[in-house]
């Protein structure tokens, strides 16, 4: 008889879908999905009761080995910089960090020479290195304070006035105006102060021109001085590799400082009898 029952068509029942005046609403919700967004809501609700159980059985003081690989930030636990490089070489391989530092030395030691070489360059081509930007003094000694007081720098140097303070190519007023007047001599009022005019002219120009090689000087020492830092810097990772390389190597050692001010630490080997 069951077999019988089932051969009949029966209706099949079917949830209506969301109302045409309602589908401004949106999906018309089924049991079945209400059951799926029921059982997920609960799965969630009943983890977070079991982590709050957990959290409130636990001990503050217990210890457990990987509090030496994190940190505490932000209410989480996070590993250190430590940790991740240790993992990070691990997964490389002792070989392969190896060959990594050894191309790193190759190539601190050419930056090095590279700034070395270019400091000795500037060095050549640069004068008063210990005080580039200090002015230099010129001491005249007068018989009494009278003559100190009616003191004139520019009859005193035989030249202009608008030269008195250059330490360097101070010419005097001869040869100025034999460089004018291309060496003739002349008495004429007229010519003189025409070459005074040239001179002074000449004088701007060449004012101008000393700024502009003042500008230039101290750009090179600041070049120069940036240099030296950098082949300072240089020299130090090169210690440090160089260090790090012989600890990775063979022998007993032992350290004997502790790396202070930038400087590795210093290692003392045990002496091996060679065979």
């Amino acid at each position: 008889m069951s077999s019988l029952r089932n051969a009949v068509k029966r209706i099949t029942h079917k949830e209506r879908s969301q109302p045409q005046h309602r589908s401004h609403m949106g999906f018309l919700q089924k049991k079945k999905d209400y059951v799926v967004r029921a059982k997920d809501y609960h799965k969630k609700e009943d983890r977070i009761n079991a982590m709050k159980l957990k959290a409130s059985m636990k001990n503050p003081e217990e210890f457990y080995f990987g509090m030496h690989n994190a940190q505490v930030q932000d209410g989480k636990h996070r590993r250190t910089k430590e940790a991740e490089q240790r993992k990070f070489e691990e997964e490389l391989g002792s070989d392969t960090i190896r060959i990594m530092k050894d191309q790193d030395l190759s190539y601190i030691r050419m930056q090095k020479q590279k700034d070395k070489k270019k400091v000795e360059k500037l060095r050549a081509t640069l004068h008063g290195l210990d005080v580039p930007a200090q002015k230099r003094k010129h001491t005249i000694f007068v018989a009494d304070k009278e003559a100190a007081e009616n003191f004139d720098a520019a009859s005193h140097f035989g030249t202009l006035p608008e030269l008195v303070g250059r330490a360097y190519n101070r010419q005097k007023i001869e040869s100025l105006q034999s460089n004018v007047l291309g060496g003739a001599e002349s008495d004429d009022d007229e010519d003189l102060v025409q070459s005074r005019e040239d001179l002074v002219a000449q004088m701007v120009q060449a004012k101008k021109a000393a700024k502009k090689l003042a500008r230039a000087k101290e750009s090179s020492y600041r070049e120069l001085k940036a240099r030296e830092k950098r082949a300072a810097a240089m020299s130090r990772a090169e210690a440090h590799l160089l260090t790090e390389k012989l600890v990775a190597g063979k022998g007993r050692k032992r350290k004997i400082k502790e790396a202070e001010q930038g400087q590795p630490a210093q290692y003392k080997w045990r002496r091996k009898r060679l065979k």
